[in-house]
């Protein structure tokens, strides 16, 4: 079991890296009002708890569903574990109750054998301190390198303050061990919130009543999938399947495709930039937007109607090989 305490004094903390493993993540919508719940109830302490939920492989029909990459394996958020009755909590520390949250996850798979055990997180709200500790970063990594530890990945995530409102930003941030690795990944902008509803609420005692305490139901202006997403429309899973194909062959398959909100994206990585297209986000939108980014700044942007985005497409290459970017 995984002990989240740490001192605010200590050694100097490893930094996070950029994200560079291949892996999507989905949170139901739902977990941000069960954390801020279990926060409310003793605000002058650390809190946390231990996600569950599932790792869909890349023959898991689920991925294309939730607007997923279908070609990348994802890790898909439903509920967590929370801390316990006999866990240890200060305004510095917190050490969960293991034998309540072993005994939970044990209810928890006779419903499920498929759930897994797939990261934490933790509050840091009470104390100031914005990033992970020394010993967090120490024992998130020992975990993920645990032979009894079923996957290669383990998201960690942590609250620096209280939220004040639905909507509200920069209050969680998370970040990615990954098995055999030193260094971990900050991935803020890579968990897509989604509609998975946990199966497991009389267990965790989490139900959806955030309508009633008014706490966020989105994370950086994420938004729940809905029927009227053009990704979601028949139109919308041609194109994209027929773009994946295009991307693969030009890029020699260094494509990826993300989701914030309803807007799908897809990357297709240069020498030295990528080239992006941004799709329509619902059914009544009709242009599609192409970009040339180097370092993070669009350094060309084409706007045009969905049918003419090929033609944009291949505007852009003739632009980045001009730019020097092939």
């Amino acid at each position: 079991m995984i002990a989240f305490a740490h001192r605010i004094m200590g050694r100097k903390k490893r930094k996070p890296s950029k994200p560079e493993p291949n892996i999507q993540f989905g949170m139901d919508r739902r977990v941000l009002s069960y954390m801020t719940s279990e926060l409310t109830k003793n605000p002058h302490v650390e809190e946390g708890g231990k996600y569950i939920g599932y790792l869909l492989p890349t023959s898991d029909s689920r991925l294309e569903q939730l607007g997923f990459d279908a070609s990348v394996e994802a890790i898909v958020i439903s509920d967590f574990l929370p801390s316990g009755p006999n866990a240890k909590r200060t305004s510095i520390e917190l050490q969960p109750d293991g034998e309540y949250q072993e005994r939970l996850f044990r209810q928890i798979e006779q419903i499920d054998r498929d759930v897994e055990h797939v990261g934490t997180w933790h509050s840091h709200h009470c104390n100031g301190l914005r990033t992970l500790s020394s010993g967090d970063v120490r024992g998130y990594l020992r975990t993920v390198n645990r032979p009894e530890y079923r996957l290669n990945y383990f998201l960690a995530s942590l609250i620096t303050r209280l939220p004040r409102a639905a909507g509200d930003r920069d209050w969680l941030n998370h970040y990615l061990f990954v098995r055999g690795e030193k260094e971990y990944h900050k991935v803020d902008g890579l968990i897509n919130m989604v509609d998975w509803p946990t199966r497991f609420g009389e267990i965790t005692n989490h139900s959806d009543d955030s309508s009633k305490t008014g706490v966020p139901t989105a994370l950086d202006g994420g938004h729940v999938s809905t029927l009227n997403s053009w990704y979601q429309l028949a139109e919308g899973k041609q194109a994209l399947a027929e773009d994946k194909r295009f991307f693969t062959d030009r890029f020699n398959g260094a494509v990826a495709a993300t989701r914030r909100g309803e807007t799908i994206t897809l990357v297709g990585r240069l020498e030295s930039g990528v080239i992006a297209i941004t799709y329509p986000a619902n059914r009544e939108e009709t242009q599609v937007s192409v970009t040339i980014r180097v370092n993070d700044a669009a350094v060309l942007e084409i706007k045009c109607e969905l049918p003419l985005r090929r033609a944009a497409i291949n505007a852009a290459f003739l632009a980045a090989n001009e730019l020097g970017l092939t």
